[in-house]
């Protein structure tokens, strides 16, 4: 007896000596924000300058909710006003595409009150208020709504069983009915006005085209010699010219059209891309963004709009900036920055440079001081092509100690980059190692890069994810033992492919909306093609990521659909799905569900479903709350950190 209480004694202090140094690594980390902290982080999504230039109106998360309303803040600095409200009884919705009138008197926005694309327009006054519905099609999504100068017509585009049209409708006459913009065939979208209202600029078959309002026909307007890939017009003050985008060099450039002739004068020529153009008030200079040499960051400069003289980097330091728009005096300029450790917020900076001032404030309780930065690497996949990565770390890291790790797999087409992630930055405060690998399809480093997954989707691309593993073999502070997959939509398709291709690779996966089954996609889509259009995208039969459709390469689309080798799985699986997803259909969870129940795995599966969220299960805070502790609790049990789930 007395042997045998030696005996478990000692198992007991083995035990405790294989697990302290790991769950001591995560009881080591700083506690001092709990849940209720995080949840009052926030974020700027987009904004527009009034037009005497002393308020910015902008797109933020307020309140319990967490959907997006519009708020306005005075440039000169002060605490933001929420203008926007949600219809009583109806639940809250998420204020999109937000416009001012150039008098400054009202804004316009779109919601969605069913399902996540499909958009109405409304109007506001700027001061706040009721807002009134200017379309009402629940059926069409219609979008993007641009008032013109004297305020009179608003120009929007809409999906229609003819594609992406056009619309103008009056805002004089409340019962008038909108118009064909362009009454033929062709697709257009993303109308803007010319400043003195007489012509409109817009997209159409990969290039840009300038109508008038009135009937004349719409012509195109780059030369032959630079025809085709070019978007994104802004005019110039003046309305002669026009800066755009050009995005079939590999690399999105910026150039400058003249309006009569078509003339192009390049802006930008190097192996980065470029984006988010707008004018200085005086037609002088541009202002863009710009990606740095590793394609994970972005800054804000300008330049020339002749072309002469070069490039002023305005900004410093890793981070993610968009949108800069000069002010109306042209003395200032307004930007969108977010970083690894600080939530996308409004900054100011003078237009001939200086340093940045930040002018809302959306972390909340949370200190960024205390919050961990990630760290650029790369590896090898096996054709030695390398891998773009971010690797994050405990604030209090101590090399000496082991960690449990996250494998973090983004969407598809998608980006892991330096902006804020909360949910990343809550695991690893409390003591997780998270690598976040940019795989062969995703964006931002080139055109060539992102179409190496054409026709091989979850093929090379696999192999290039299960490569972070001898990344992290080689990091002595990783606890093998302890691993675990996050993926949501393309990344959720990555997580079943891991879990039938490498079914004990991971002790853990987390999953949101995964496709398992290309066949029954391309089938949801299709035959309810309307149910998944977005503004700009038509669900086709077809999917360029195998090579041809379903009818024609059936066992290709068999093979790479996880759906057929459930049989395989072996990894415990959290699965969360929305079900007003019109990404990704919720049958593609629930057939999963199924399948693993048929085969008796019915206990490695914990299947969560959310009646009012969409893809990206963001649209309210608590549905983030949710799935944080049930996140947290699934890792405690599975990776064998009881410290975790306290």
């Amino acid at each position: 007896m007395i042997l045998k209480r030696i005996l478990q004694s000692a198992l007991t202090v083995l035990v405790l000596w294989m697990v302290c140094p790991i769950d001591g690594a995560l009881q080591a980390q700083s506690e001092a924000y709990s849940l209720d902290d995080w949840m009052t982080v926030t974020a700027v999504r987009s904004f527009v300058w009034s037009p005497d230039g002393q308020y910015l109106y902008f797109r933020g998360h307020p309140g319990n909710s967490g959907t997006t309303e519009i708020f306005r803040v005075p440039v000169r600095g002060g605490e933001p006003q929420q203008l926007s409200t949600n219809f009583q009884g109806q639940r809250p919705e998420p204020k999109q595409n937000l416009a001012i009138s150039t008098d400054g008197n009202m804004l316009f926005f779109t919601t969605a009150r069913y399902f996540q694309s499909y958009e109405n327009i409304f109007t506001m006054a700027a001061s706040g208020g009721e807002a009134t519905a200017v379309t009402f099609n629940d059926g069409v999504i219609e979008t993007d709504p641009q008032p013109s100068p004297d305020g009179r017509t608003l120009a929007y585009f809409a999906r229609t069983p003819r594609g992406m049209k056009i619309f103008l409708k009056s805002l004089n006459e409340e019962s008038s009915w909108p118009q064909f913009f362009s009454p033929g065939d062709g697709e257009e979208h993303f109308p803007v006005w010319s400043p003195d209202g007489t012509r409109l600029a817009f997209s159409r078959q990969g290039d840009i085209w300038i109508g008038d309002p009135n009937g004349e026909a719409p012509r195109r307007l780059i030369e032959n010699i630079y025809a085709g890939g070019n978007g994104s017009p802004a005019w110039s003050p003046d309305g002669n010219r026009i800066a755009f985008v050009k995005a079939n060099s590999g690399f999105s450039q910026v150039g400058v059209a003249d309006v009569g002739t078509g003339s192009v004068t390049p802006i930008t020529h190097e192996p980065r891309n470029h984006g988010d153009v707008a004018w200085s008030p005086d037609g002088g200079s541009l202002v863009f963004v710009r990606y740095d040499e590793m394609g994970m960051s972005r800054e804000v400069v300008v330049t020339n709009a002749d072309g002469s003289g070069r490039l002023s980097v305005m900004t410093q330091g890793k981070g993610i900036r968009s949108s800069p728009r000069y002010s109306p005096d042209g003395n200032s300029i307004a930007y969108i920055e977010s970083t690894g450790i600080r939530t996308p917020d409004l900054w100011l900076i003078p237009a001939g440079g200086g340093t940045p001032r930040q002018l809302t404030n959306s972390m909340g309780r949370i200190d960024p001081a205390d919050l961990s930065m990630p760290e650029e690497v790369s590896y090898p996949g096996p054709d030695n092509l390398q891998i773009p990565t971010l690797l994050y770390k405990p604030k209090n890291f101590d090399p000496g100690q082991k960690y449990p790790v996250i494998v973090r797999l983004h969407g598809h087409p998608g980006q892991w980059n330096h902006s804020f992630q909360l949910m990343w930055q809550y695991f690893i405060q409390k003591g997780f190692v998270l690598i976040a690998p940019n795989p062969r399809g995703s964006r931002g480093f080139g055109q060539g890069f992102h179409d190496l997954h054409i026709a091989d989707y979850g093929g090379t691309e696999f192999e290039e994810v299960m490569n972070v593993l001898n990344y992290l073999q080689g990091q002595p502070y990783v606890d093998l033992a302890r691993k675990a997959t996050w993926g949501g939509s393309g990344g959720g398709y990555m997580s079943l492919v891991i879990a039938t291709k490498a079914p004990t690779a991971f002790q853990a996966q987390i999953i949101r909306a995964p496709v398992s089954s290309w066949k029954l996609l391309a089938i949801d889509r299709h035959g309810a093609s309307g149910r998944h259009w977005t503004a700009t995208r038509t669900p086709s039969r077809e999917r360029s990521e195998f090579g041809g459709a379903e009818h024609e390469i059936p066992e290709e689309y068999r093979q790479r659909s996880p759906l057929n080798f459930v049989e395989n799985v072996e990894t415990p699986q959290l699965l969360f799905h929305g079900l007003r997803d019109t990404n990704v259909p919720p049958r593609q969870s629930k057939v999963w569900v199924e399948r693993m129940r048929e085969l008796g795995k019915g206990q490695l599966i914990e299947y969560i479903e959310y009646p009012d969220e969409d893809h990206s299960l963001n649209r309210y805070r608590a549905t983030i709350r949710d799935r944080l502790l049930r996140m947290e609790q699934f890792l405690a049990k599975h990776l064998r950190l009881p410290s975790l789930g306290q």
